[in-house]
Formats: C-alpha cells, sequence, structure tokens
C-alpha cells in the first residue's frame, strides 16, 4: 500500500512497540491489549502503523500464526498500511524471523517496501512517502536490530551488522540536511546513553538496554544528516525522546500489558511535516 502525505501535506504515524501477546489462546493481559489497541484506533486516523518488534513471547507461543494472526485481523479492520520490525523476544520460540516475515502476507493492508535487504535473517527496508504530484517526501528506513549477541558472555544485545550499515549508506536516494526522514528499529543504538545527557520530552526509568558493541550506524546518520530521529522500543519503561550531535533518539511507549514495566500503555505519534516534525506518547484510557 502506498503512502501519501495528507491534505495538508503532513504524515501522521502510529507506533507500536512492545506488544508482547502470549500463548493461544489469547486471555488476560493479551486480550486487554488488543481491546485497548481496537478502541483507541477506532477513534483516532493515521497513515502508517509502524511495529517496532516484541510482538510475542517468543518462548510461550508455540503457534505464531494463531497469535499475529489475531494482532494482524484487529489492524485489518482499518485501512491503514502496516510495517513490522521484529524484537529479541519475537524468535525466542522454534521460529525464525523468516517464518514471522512470512504470516505478514496475513495483512491486508502492508505498507509498501523498498529496497529490502536481508543479512542474518534480520530485513531491512524503507517507506517512501509521495506527495500527490509523486514527488518523494520523506523517507523511512526500518532496520531490523535482530536480538542477542552472537558473543553473550560478553554482550547480551545484537549490534547491527555491519552488512545492515552498508545498505543504508548505498541506497540510492538522493537526499539533503533540509529532508526530514525518520528511522525505527527494536533495540536502542548505543549512542542512546548519550542522548540522556539532553531529554527533551517523555521519562526515563531505567537503564539503556543497548548493545555494548557500537557498530557504527550512528555515524553514517550524522555524516548523511537527512535522518532528524530514530525510534526504539525494547526498554519498556523508557519513553524519553533524547537529542545527541543534532539527531534526536527517542522510544515508543510500551503498548502491552503483557509485559513488565510502570508506564501506562500507549503509543508514540509521530506527524511529518514539511520542514519538521513532532511527536507525543498517546494513552490507553
Amino acid at each position: 500500500m502506498q503512502l501519501r502525505l495528507n491534505s495538508n501535506e503532513t504524515f501522521k504515524i502510529c507506533q507500536l512497540t512492545d506488544i508482547h501477546l502470549g500463548a493461544s489462546p489469547l486471555i488476560g493481559k493479551s486480550q486487554q491489549t488488543l481491546a485497548a489497541l481496537g478502541k483507541f484506533l477506532s477513534v483516532n486516523s493515521f497513515n502508517l502503523i509502524m511495529i517496532t518488534g516484541d510482538l510475542i513471547w517468543g518462548k510461550l507461543v508455540k503457534d505464531p500464526q494463531a497469535v499475529l494472526y489475531k494482532l494482524y485481523d484487529l489492524l485489518n479492520k482499518f485501512e491503514v498500511p502496516v510495517a513490522v520490525t521484529y524484537g529479541n523476544h519475537d524468535t525466542e520460540g522454534k521460529f525464525n524471523r523468516q517464518n514471522l516475515r512470512n504470516l505478514e502476507s496475513h495483512l491486508i493492508f502492508p505498507a509498501d517496501k523498498h529496497h529490502s535487504f536481508i543479512t542474518a535473517d534480520r530485513e531491512n527496508y524503507t517507506l517512501e512517502v509521495f506527495r500527490d504530484n509523486g514527488e518523494l517526501a520523506h523517507l523511512i528506513y526500518v532496520w531490523d536490530s535482530g536480538s542477542y549477541s552472537k558473543w553473550q558472555n560478553k554482550e547480551e544485545y545484537a549490534a547491527i551488522e555491519p552488512e545492515q550499515i552498508e545498505w543504508f549508506n548505498h541506497l540510492p536516494y538522493k537526499r539533503a540536511a533540509s529532508s526530514i526522514d525518520l528511522g525505527f528499529l527494536h533495540i536502542p543504538l548505543k549512542e542512546y546513553q548519550l542522548a540522556t545527557e539532553k531529554i527533551i520530552q517523555g521519562k526515563k526509568k531505567e537503564k539503556i538496554c543497548s548493545p555494548v558493541t557500537n557498530s557504527g550506524l550512528f555515524y553514517s546518520l550524522a555524516r548523511k544528516q537527512n535522518v532528524k530521529a530514530i525510534f526504539a522500543g525494547h526498554d519498556h519503561d523508557n519513553n524519553f525522546i533524547g537529542e545527541y550531535r543534532g539527531i534526536k533518539l527517542g522510544y515508543g511507549n510500551i503498548t502491552g500489558y503483557n509485559a513488565y514495566g510502570t508506564l501506562p500503555r500507549g503509543v508514540r505519534v509521530i506527524e511529518l511535516m514539511n520542514d519538521c516534525f513532532k511527536t507525543e506518547t498517546q494513552l490507553f484510557e
């Protein structure tokens, strides 16, 4: 499904993150999550739903199709394009990321992916947002940040792979420092720790659970200058937006009730405009 600006030249994104649905049949807090999300989407309009990982508890879910189809059936009720990337908990079961990506075919309104690139079972892709005249207005970059480190005796979480950075560096887009583009992933970059020195909005209620290894994606972002913000999930008790070297580094807001965290559940809303973007969290009732 092609992404297009609203008539007023804006583009509104709903970021869902850390939904953490449990085993089928869904009961308790998993049902509570779907009910709250359905109610929220029924009274709010968006141009894109971006899901940034940990859709399910992989260790608990034996049948990911049964569980994810419940989520996708809900999203299919709304004519809004949906894009997905995955987190560390999604593939803790006996299924891999390719298995989960295959289930995305159940979405009736998938967002059009461009320049899809898979390495180490992680899919990276872009989403293109167009004006009515066919001109490219904004780019959204999606990185699958993986799950756990190959060297877990040294660090817990995986770093972005060098091939994923090379993918970004060699995309055929001509973007400028004046462009208003965004990125999404699940596990925050190491630079999020530096961004806590300049928190603009939101709350930091737990440590930044980033990889120990800094594989260099932020350097490429800073050099190209078109990506104005990156949004992650992963840390349930963080929903802040910080800034480091002119790039906003922020979190979504935990969506799922079936997980740890004291923050109220909800979503992050991001609105892209011609020369800036604005963002806020919106909580479930």
